[in-house]
């Protein structure tokens, strides 16, 4: 990624001086439309359809256009190509911190903080708590659209049969589960780890993180920070929970919360869908509990917060026409509900339990208002456009050597976080 970063740079630094010379390399921006790419999936492109054409209907602004990300790969690659070939939209939806900043660093996208009614838009949709995780020295890359908090399943009648009353909220309640419950080769008290890409630390590692360390960040600047004591507490819970064989290496060959392989384990609000046409069953049996933790504090316990954003291109010749739509679509509590009806993901708004327009919506989806409970104190991944060898790093001196006992705790986050940390210092 880092070697890909300074062709990349190379690259657009050369196209912009083509656009500043002679100027036919690159395509000149319509200043009559809005352009908008959206995330290439049915149920997002359903919801920017029917916004698209309230927007364009009642005139209140400049006309937008709307295509989804013509990718057939990542939305990263494919955003990257159109910048170095001068194709790129004025919005771009689909985009998560990590990459924003990465945008920012080479100099591609508006800080929107810095945009004629900003503060009115945080105000109106209730993003005060959430946007400090968005925001790096005063800039605001890209404005999240929704929020996705990573939560524990728990099959109902699993932790009934074993003693538990409730979701476990502390890790002794999940040892005492994994001790009645657990057959080590046939049945775990939880899956622990999500994979081996480097994605997966999202849903183990930096999810057990944040709650342990009270929404805490995991990076800051050059430096790793998590070689503390909320990271040597979930670094010994991992370890824990490996080497008492109450966890498995790999749940890949099948649903573990179908076939009673685990009794928990790390989800998203978009399992909801995909249990309900595949396991309605087992879907009936699933309690929502918080991202455990060894002391965990009163209210909503901090947990990761998968979500994307939209970006308004430095190319642009509409900018503000272009912010103008986006703070009307974010603004718009219509808007917001259709959008949760259409993808059943929480728009990033920290008022969604308290809101009446959204009531309705969340008596009927108690798994949904679970994680509408944690909009509010679930963070984003770390600013940094280095994310994914930051998190590959995290995969193989922290994560894999807890699996498999080849490091004790305090030598895997040593490690770790020393080797971030010389890769930050060389990008510097």
């Amino acid at each position: 990624m880092i070697a890909r970063r300074a062709l990349l740079a190379g690259a657009l630094a050369s196209g912009l001086s083509l656009l500043g010379g002679c100027g036919p390399s690159r395509r000149v921006r319509p200043a009559d439309r809005i352009r908008l790419w959206v995330a290439p999936n049915e149920a997002e492109e359903g919801f920017w359809k029917i916004a698209v054409a309230r927007w364009n209907a009642a005139r209140r602004g400049l006309p937008v256009q709307f295509t989804t990300i013509p990718t057939a790969g990542s939305s990263e690659d494919t955003v990257l190509s159109a910048l170095v070939a001068g194709t790129e939209p004025d919005l771009c939806t689909n985009v998560f911190a990590g990459f924003a900043v990465q945008l920012a660093a080479l100099g591609q996208v508006v800080n929107l903080a810095a945009m004629p009614g900003y503060a009115e838009l945080v105000a109106r949709r209730h993003m005060q708590a959430i946007l400090p995780g968005w925001t790096q020295e005063g800039m605001v890359a890209a404005l999240p659209i929704y929020s996705s908090p990573t939560l524990l399943w728990w099959r109902a009648d699993l932790l009934a049969a074993n003693g538990l009353s409730a979701p476990p909220r502390r890790y002794d309640e999940v040892y005492a589960l994994c001790a009645r419950y657990g057959r080590p080769g046939q049945r775990y008290g939880m899956q622990v780890v999500s994979g081996r890409s480097w994605a997966d630390r999202w849903f183990d590692f930096i999810s057990l993180y944040y709650a342990a360390s009270k929404g805490q960040p995991y990076l800051q600047g050059r430096h790793a920070l998590y070689n503390n004591a909320a990271g040597r507490e979930v670094a010994g819970f991992i370890d824990r929970m490996f080497r008492q064989r109450w966890t498995a290496l790999d749940f890949d060959a099948e649903e573990p919360l179908v076939s009673g392989l685990a009794a928990g384990a790390v989800r998203g609000p978009w399992d909801v869908e995909r249990f309900a046409k595949l396991y309605p069953e087992t879907l009936d049996r699933i309690v929502v509990g918080p991202m455990i933790a060894e002391a965990p504090g009163p209210g909503p316990a901090s947990t990761f917060s998968d979500s994307k954003g939209v970006v308004v291109f430095k190319t642009s010749r509409v900018t503000a026409a272009a912010f103008d739509f986006l703070a009307w679509v974010l603004g718009d509590e219509d808007l917001n509900l259709l959008w949760l009806r259409r993808t059943g993901l929480s728009p990033a708004r920290g008022d969604l339990l308290q809101n009446p327009r959204f009531a309705d919506y969340y008596r009927t989806n108690k798994i949904a208002a679970a994680y509408a409970a944690h909009v509010a104190s679930a963070k984003p991944p770390a600013l940094s456009e280095y994310s994914i060898d930051i998190q590959k790093i995290m995969t193989a001196q922290l994560v894999e050597p807890l699996m498999t006992g080849r490091r004790d705790p305090a030598a895997a986050l040593a490690e770790a976080v020393a080797r971030t940390d010389r890769l930050l210092e060389a990008q510097a």
